[in-house]
């Protein structure tokens, strides 16, 4: 699926920005990532609903750029394969945040 970063939410794009941070690849915990963008877990997860796989309204999946599983009771949060290649492609690179 395409899309322009143009068309994608800010926090869409904070999200993807944050998950493709190097050294990343495993994953963050969503209270971090949380955390970092400085919003509530909830509102965080529901922009990941509408970034992964799942099937939306009207049946239409999303782009599948990112994968959330439960690891020893924590919720993870991680790009896929497609997601770091969208990101790479769509995302100008930008300094690391602390």
């Amino acid at each position: 699926m395409s899309h322009d970063e143009a068309a994608l939410p800010a926090l869409a794009l904070a999200i993807l920005r944050e998950l493709a941070q190097p050294g990343l690849q495993d994953g963050l915990a969503l209270p971090a990532l949380s955390k970092r963008l400085g919003l509530g877990a909830s509102a965080v997860l529901r922009q990941l609903s509408a970034l992964g796989d799942a099937p939306l309204g009207g049946g239409q999946r999303g782009p599948g750029w990112v994968h959330v599983w439960q690891d020893q009771g924590r919720w993870r949060v991680a790009l896929t394969a497609e997601g770091r290649a969208w990101c790479a492609q769509a995302l100008p690179p930008c300094p690391p945040t602390a």
